[in-house]
């Protein structure tokens, strides 16, 4: 089965001031082609349940084209699993450079919202039992994590028809992209100088998100090294009516320098959440080596 391919270019808008484009708007665009693509082959709606980590490689800037290349690993019956590979690159370019790859597994819903069979049939069980064991840790994990006791910023959005893609739902998109635009803030409000991001860890989305409710996300700056940032997030749904608040997500985001001549103050709001950020830090380093070394050369030709 061939890639499913979506373009995008990078205008000045997508971007920061200094013409770099914001991880936000990578993420939104990944997210709404994947969603699309995975309703394509589910042939019904869908909702994102799961994402992997997004190490980005080589930064993209105003100008350039996005290329986001898809393709299916492998289905349940009620979810579907997909590899996407960015690749990017000045449109005077014969070819485009790697910039990042995930998987993000995409659950089939009814007009309900609830899990619903789908068409599509591709079955590996052994990706299927893998992917079962990392859902599962991280719920549990979910399961344990409470509001912050404290917190660097809290940001109110109210969910409204513009923010929908299916069923008057939250799009996975759009947060995505809400999340990257208050971690990266939270992270150059002590670095007092711009930062992009530079790694998303692996998250759960724990349940859908409607029209009219709001949500409040919460940001913690974990740890800042000599040109990067860690920042914790929480994002907890609302509904104005019925008082209900829940966990919708929770996803670890570091930043990193644009001018890496600078160097920043070491901080941590204590020790063993420190200790806990580098060792993170390590496992997303060791992550992008990996990533670099499968994907060493690899070039999109147009």
């Amino acid at each position: 089965m061939k890639p499913f391919t979506t373009a995008y270019w990078v205008f000045p808008q997508d971007a920061n001031p200094l013409g770099y484009l914001f991880g936000g708007r990578l993420m939104r665009w990944v997210i709404h082609s994947s969603s699309i693509y995975a309703s394509m082959l589910a042939r019904k709606p869908v909702v994102i349940g799961y994402m992997g980590s997004f190490d980005f490689i080589n930064p993209i800037r105003v100008g350039d084209m996005v290329l986001v290349q898809i393709s299916p690993l492998f289905s349940t019956t009620h979810t579907i699993t997909v590899k996407v590979a960015v690749f990017s690159g000045a449109t005077s370019d014969e070819e485009f450079r790697f910039t990042t790859a995930a998987e993000m597994t995409f659950i089939s819903i009814d007009d309900r919202a609830r899990p619903s069979p789908h068409a599509f049939r591709m079955r590996s069980p052994t990706l299927e039992r893998e992917f079962k064991r990392k859902i599962a840790a991280l719920k549990e994990e979910y399961a344990r994590i409470r509001e912050p006791e404290g917190y660097d910023l809290k940001t109110t959005y109210g969910i409204t028809v513009e923010d929908t893609f299916f069923y008057n739902l939250l799009s996975g998109a759009r947060l995505l992209e809400y999340v990257d635009q208050i971690a990266t803030l939270t992270a150059m409000r002590y670095a007092k100088a711009p930062m992009f991001t530079a790694s998303i860890d692996e998250t759960v989305f724990l349940s859908p998100i409607r029209v009219n409710e709001y949500i409040e996300i919460y940001t913690r700056l974990n740890a800042v090294w000599r040109t990067s940032a860690e920042v914790e997030v929480w994002v907890f749904a609302n509904d104005p009516i019925t008082a209900n608040r829940r966990m919708a997500t929770h996803m670890f985001v570091s930043a990193v320098l644009v001018d890496r001549s600078r160097k920043l103050k070491p901080y941590a709001p204590s020790p063993e959440i420190y200790e806990e950020a580098t060792e993170r830090k390590m496992r997303r380093l060791q992550r992008k080596r990996r990533l670099l070394e499968e994907v060493e050369g690899s070039l999109h030709v147009l």
